[in-house]
């Protein structure tokens, strides 16, 4: 996540990141999806590895965990939430996803783990991408296998099945799966056999996994979390066919995995892409590549079979995708909610937050689960600022201190003692409360939500165990107490007209 170099958004009636379609060059041209796919693996290409019978790549890493897949799937993670081996109710609301993001692990991100990039800025490392690339591959392996077996234990699974939460959403990178091309220099296959290991503790207490491909080849926005930051060459640029065209081989790959009976139950579902820049790279075009991945997907897994499959709104906000792909096979929306990422929103006072988190975002939830199908949000804080360390790329300031970007000038208030939870104020701390508390309440009008990020080294507002420890979020997501919205007489059901 992080979208330094996102425009702001600027519609006064709803305050979210809209974009106008008129400014976009919105292209028509369908996206040519490859029928012929290759198999997971595929032993003849380049730094796949040897694939087992069962389509996983070989252990490179000998983690300390078998591999091998569980049959058990009787595990639940709480009362609350059924059992892996008996349905969760994702098109009908009457179970909801309550989960965080194993974000900044198999992706790297420079502001959930400065200590792995701070050592190499100096030679302009910004981004796995560069970070590999500087490093070399041997390095880059030992550094990063170093970083999988520590960042998440089976300890991070207990705690959050201790914590009532029954999801956990992991970005994965397309280099997870191999075939690579000579110009990445990502470290290929390690991660995926880190991920094989984790989704084996979820299922040993009881929690469902949503991988996602957070990263496309050539970057699907030019984030940093995208795997390289800069320009965007997926269905963009000169080699943004092709790249799409991969993208939907590793798509495919992964939804034929998380069918399989070995894993049905424990990964029932899967994001499609995370975060493509559609008011980029064009509306239609990202349409188009969803529209023929999924079906795709959908030729491949069998009708009624294979994960729900999770598309993200691309920032063109959730209203553009009202009857899209209707009576689709098992399709998700996914929407991710941030306050920090612009300066009209960050300017409300702290009642105009929380009345417009309940509000705005409770209504968009709401609306689009009526007019789309199941929506979720993938990610969200409870920061209200960008203070936190390296949020908007390495060494590009901040909004709220008017040293980045577009808004530079224009400070807003200072950074300091805000990543320190130590100098927060009673006052503040109920804040954080009261808006996380908002925040969910109104997610739950749709089908649920994932917190950004179950961890990190040095932002506390962002990180879910920081704000347990520190009093903010409830030890209990299931149990926090009476409704925070219905309670303050902020509306959940105000219409999007009225904003």
């Amino acid at each position: 996540m992080g979208h330094p170099s996102k425009p702001e958004r600027s519609c006064v009636k709803r305050y979210k990141w809209c974009i106008s379609l008129s400014v976009l060059a919105v292209i028509a041209t369908a996206v040519a999806v490859p029928l012929a796919l290759l198999k997971p693996w595929d032993k003849s290409a380049k730094n796949s590895g040897n694939s087992s019978d069962t389509g996983i790549p070989p252990d490179l890493v000998s983690p300390t965990q078998p591999l091998t897949p569980s049959s058990d799937n009787s595990a639940k993670a709480n009362s609350y939430t059924p059992a892996l081996d008996q349905p969760f109710d994702y098109a009908n609301g009457t179970n909801i996803m309550r989960g965080v993001n194993l974000g900044g692990w198999l992706v790297l991100e420079p502001f959930i783990t400065p200590s792995l990039f701070d050592p190499y800025i100096s030679a302009g490392v910004v981004d796995e991408y560069t970070l590999c690339k500087h490093l070399g591959p041997d390095v880059s392996r030992k550094l990063l296998e170093d970083h999988y077996a520590s960042w998440v234990t089976e300890d991070t699974f207990m705690r959050l099945r201790d914590l009532g939460l029954n999801h956990v959403r992991v970005p994965v990178g397309f280099w997870a799966l191999g075939n690579l091309t000579a110009d990445e220099p990502y470290v290929p296959n390690v991660a995926w056999n880190y991920l094989l290991r984790a989704i084996e503790w979820a299922r040993k207490y009881g929690i469902r996994v949503m991988v996602e491909l957070h990263a496309a080849p050539g970057s699907q926005n030019g984030w940093n979390h995208s795997g390289r930051s800069g320009l965007i060459n997926w269905l963009n640029g000169t080699m943004g066919t092709v790249n799409a065209q991969r993208t939907a081989t590793y798509v495919q790959q992964l939804a034929t995995f998380f069918a399989s009976p070995a894993y049905a139950h424990v990964g029932p579902i899967m994001g499609m892409l995370n975060e493509p820049a559609a008011y980029e790279i064009g509306a239609q075009k990202v349409k188009s590549w969803y529209t023929q991945t999924f079906n795709s997907v959908r030729q491949t897994t069998g009708a009624g079979k294979g994960p729900w499959i999770v598309i993200h709104d691309g920032f063109l906000g959730l209203e553009a995708f009202s009857g899209f792909m209707p009576k689709s096979d098992r399709l998700m929306l996914d929407e991710h909610q941030y306050i920090m990422f612009n300066t009209d929103l960050m300017k409300m006072t702290s009642t105009a937050q929380l009345q417009f988190a309940c509000s705005t975002w409770g209504a968009a939830s709401r609306s689009s689960t009526l007019q789309f199908g199941p929506t979720m949000v993938g990610e969200f804080s409870v920061a209200v600022n960008d203070c936190a360390k390296y949020l908007n790329g390495i060494n590009s300031g901040s909004r709220w201190e008017g040293t980045f970007g577009e808004v530079s000038g224009s400070p807003m208030g200072s950074c300091v003692n805000e990543n320190d939870a130590s100098k927060y104020s009673s006052t503040y701390k109920q804040f954080l409360k009261n808006f996380f508390e908002a925040q969910v309440e109104a997610f739950e009008q749709g089908s649920g939500w994932f917190f950004w990020n179950f961890k990190t080294e040095s932002n506390p507002l962002w990180s879910y165990f920081d704000g347990v420890d520190q009093g903010w979020i409830p030890k209990d997501v299931n149990n926090r107490g009476p409704g925070f919205c219905v309670a303050n007489g902020f509306s959940l059901n105000k219409t999007l007209t009225d904003n």
